[in-house]
Parts: C-alpha cells; sequence; structure tokens
C-alpha cells in the first residue's frame, strides 16, 4: 500500500479503534493524535504543510474541543457534515480562480483540458455535499457506535469515489500530446 495512503485513512482507524476502547471522544482525540502525525509526516516528506489536512485537523480540534468541554458528542458526530461543506465551499469559490484550485493541486499529474477542470469541479462539489447530506442522516438514524463505523467506511468509499470520478473525468479531458 503506498504509505501516502496510508497516512489518509490513519485517523480514520484510530477513530474506529479509540472508540472501541474508550468511547466516542477517545476515539476523536485518537483522530486528533493520527491526524497530527499524518500531517507532520507529510510535512517531512515533502517539505510543505497539506494545506487540507492542516484544515481538517483544526476543524476537529475545535469541535472536538467543544464537544469534551460541553460534554456533547454531536460536536463530534457534525463534523464530517461541517467539514464538507467548507470544502464544498471552497472547491466552488476556487473555480472562479486562474488557474483553478484544483488545477492548481492536481495540474503537476493531471494534464485535462480547461472543460475538465470545470468538470472535475463540478464532480468533486457534488460528492462533498453527497458526503455532508449522508453524514446528516447518519448521525440522525445511528447509535454512536454505528456512526462511528459508518464514519470508517465512509472515509474508504467516499476516497473511491474521488478517485473514480477523477479517473473517468481526467481520461474523457485527457490532452494528448502530438507527436515529435
Amino acid at each position: 500500500m503506498d504509505r501516502r495512503l496510508l497516512l489518509e485513512f490513519l485517523p480514520a482507524i484510530a477513530f474506529l479503534f479509540g472508540n472501541a476502547a474508550g468511547g466516542l471522544f477517545v476515539g476523536a482525540g485518537a483522530a486528533l493524535v493520527a491526524t497530527t502525525l499524518s500531517v507532520a509526516v507529510r510535512w517531512r516528506w515533502d517539505g510543505c504543510l497539506p494545506w487540507l489536512a492542516v484544515s481538517t485537523l483544526v476543524l476537529a480540534l475545535i469541535l472536538t474541543g467543544f464537544g469534551i468541554l460541553l460534554d456533547d458528542p454531536s460536536y463530534v458526530l457534525v463534523r464530517p457534515t461541517v467539514g464538507a461543506i467548507a470544502f464544498a465551499t471552497i472547491l466552488a469559490v476556487g473555480t472562479v480562480a486562474k488557474p483553478s484550485l484544483l488545477e492548481r493541486t492536481l495540474g503537476y499529474r493531471l494534464r485535462i483540458e480547461t472543460s475538465g477542470w470545470l468538470s472535475l469541479h463540478i464532480a468533486w462539489i457534488a460528492l462533498a455535499l453527497l458526503s455532508a447530506v449522508a453524514n446528516e442522516v447518519a448521525r440522525r438514524a445511528l447509535s454512536n457506535d454505528q456512526w462511528v463505523f459508518y464514519n470508517f467506511v465512509s472515509d474508504f468509499a467516499l476516497f473511491a469515489l474521488f478517485w473514480v470520478s477523477t479517473r473517468l473525468i481526467a481520461e474523457r479531458y485527457w490532452i494528448v500530446q502530438s507527436g515529435p
């Protein structure tokens, strides 16, 4: 398994096991430690801070802190919703930038037409909003332990959906280099 992929999933794994060991707040704390570790390792490997992971960490610190301070688990349960809506909003604003936010982030790996970047933004925004809605349904319909498992599984499923959508859009809009 790619080491970067393992770092992406480390917080979800820590959350699942932390919850099993000591409950929702222990799981959230374990996820915070794992996210901090992931950010530090990525900084070491890349020489720069991964902005998405840092923003996720800050959001999780704030909401988990409020949850512990107020003894209210709903702050932990709502974090994926708030994070997904914030991500969708940032992506939407990023469509007007030149080059677009995703083109700046992924352009070194993807050589796609300008209209492809807009399609990719729209797909990612839709997936983020779908994730927010799904989390709201899950947090209202499931017990805390069931929600933790849902959250664990949905992290992997959402990653797969982002990967597949990116792959399909990249294949459709790929810029083919002409011969020598």
